[in-house]
């Protein structure tokens, strides 16, 4: 098989590889299409935004494929490139040949090359990309509030329905208020966000709404969607809520109470800083679930470590790791960080005393601060030798938030 990145042309091909993997109907004849290639390519508004990687054989046929999204991401209080991994695909007829390895072999080099330090993707297997160097690190809080227990909070005053051509700037600005203290989050273009907003409330049921305050001050934003005809009467659905204020916040819930004619519950993937049980009056009444959503990778450990914030309270110091990487061996070996006068620094070294010994995987989440020091030292591939507190005040657990697909 030849590993290499798609041209244009190839890109219909994928898209029948796509809907045979992920059992969707293709919305265009893709055999007509592919009888003349070149007649049908279109400008990508992703060009420049992802490499497209694809696994040939010697007659050109694609077999399998991967893209890779280029992002970047809020990673403890600092904005750094990640590669988001997505259209994994092969076709039943040439899985079990390892393809995917052989794709990713080929993309980890111009991964690195790219300055990604991290990668995310949303798995169908979780043992699976563990193979690759990817962990567990975002877990989504299904939770469902029926509207009759939101109807405690007053009806805002301010809020009105995104319209094509409104300024984009208040979303834009109660986000990175909402998402500067919380890791994963992305950062948004213009561009983003006009992706974001292109919501048509008439044909997709898919809705935007902006509050504000007294004073006229943009405070919160929610974008959400409609399950019609669930077992349970029909939902909205949050694609994203995003308050500046409490009392944003409040708002919103205030906007959700006026629509019980419409619908019986809500579903919202609330922050893991919010305690829904707290919020509302019967504790029973509101469903809460944690499940496994995405996996981070770190791609250069180095470069990982060198994102943690210098620990306070507890003066200068530093800590040596042991870091076993089985898929990418340049990254297996000890590491030192020291942080001086509020600075931090890692380094590779040959010696130290090791604080802890990890894998790469488990070095993602402590670093994405899904898991702290305590959590890991239940694992089986963590040992914790020494300087409990500091590991505490080095790795302290992080608010997470992360809505795009890829």
């Amino acid at each position: 098989m030849i590993i290499r990145k798609m041209t244009p042309a190839e890109r219909i091909e994928y898209s029948g590889i796509c809907s045979t993997a992920f059992l969707y109907t293709a919305s265009a004849d893709i055999r007509a299409q592919m009888k003349d290639p070149q007649a049908h390519i279109k400008k990508d508004r992703d060009d420049g935004r992802e490499d497209r990687w694809g696994a040939f054989d010697n007659n050109g046929k694609m077999h399998s494929a991967m893209i890779v999204n280029h992002y970047d991401m809020l990673m403890n209080g600092k904005a750094v490139k990640m590669g988001g991994i997505g259209g994994v695909v092969t076709l039943p007829e040439s899985r079990g040949q390892g393809l995917i390895r052989k794709i990713f072999d080929a993309a980890f080099p111009v991964m690195l090359e790219n300055n990604q330090i991290f990668s995310f993707l949303y798995p169908f297997s979780y043992s699976y990309y563990r193979m690759f160097g990817y962990e567990m690190c975002y877990a989504y809080n299904g939770v469902n509030i029926p509207i009759a227990e939101i109807k405690g909070y007053p009806y805002p005053k301010n809020i009105k329905a995104f319209e094509p051509g409104d300024d984009i700037a208040p979303f834009a600005e109660i986000y990175e208020a909402f998402t500067h203290d919380r890791n994963l989050a992305m950062v948004r273009d213009k561009d983003a966000w006009k992706e974001m907003l292109d919501r048509d409330p008439y044909k997709e049921l898919k809705f935007t709404y902006l509050n504000r305050d007294d004073r006229g001050q943009a405070d919160a934003y929610v974008l959400y969607g409609v399950q019609r005809n669930s077992e349970h009467g029909n939902r909205l659905k949050i694609k994203e809520l995003c308050w500046r204020t409490v009392e944003g916040l409040h708002s919103i819930f205030g906007f959700f109470s006026k629509l019980g004619s419409e619908y019986d519950s809500v579903d919202w993937n609330a922050p893991d800083d919010v305690n829904v049980h707290a919020l509302f009056p019967e504790a029973y009444d509101v469903k809460w679930n944690k499940n496994a959503c995405g996996m981070n990778r770190i791609m250069d450990v180095t470069a990982g470590l060198s994102t943690l914030r210098a620990p306070k309270g507890i003066g200068n110091g530093r800590l040596t790791f042991d870091i076993t990487d089985k898929y990418w061996g340049d990254n297996s070996g000890k590491y030192i960080v020291q942080w001086e006068d509020g600075n931090l620094t890692a380094r590779k070294t040959m010696s130290g005393d090791v604080a802890m010994a990890t894998t790469v995987q488990t070095l993602a989440q402590l670093v994405t601060g899904y898991l702290s020091p305590e959590e890991v030292m239940l694992k089986n591939d963590t040992t914790i030798y020494s300087s409990r507190l500091k590991l505490s005040q080095l790795f302290p657990k992080q608010k997470l938030h992360m809505v795009e697909r890829f």
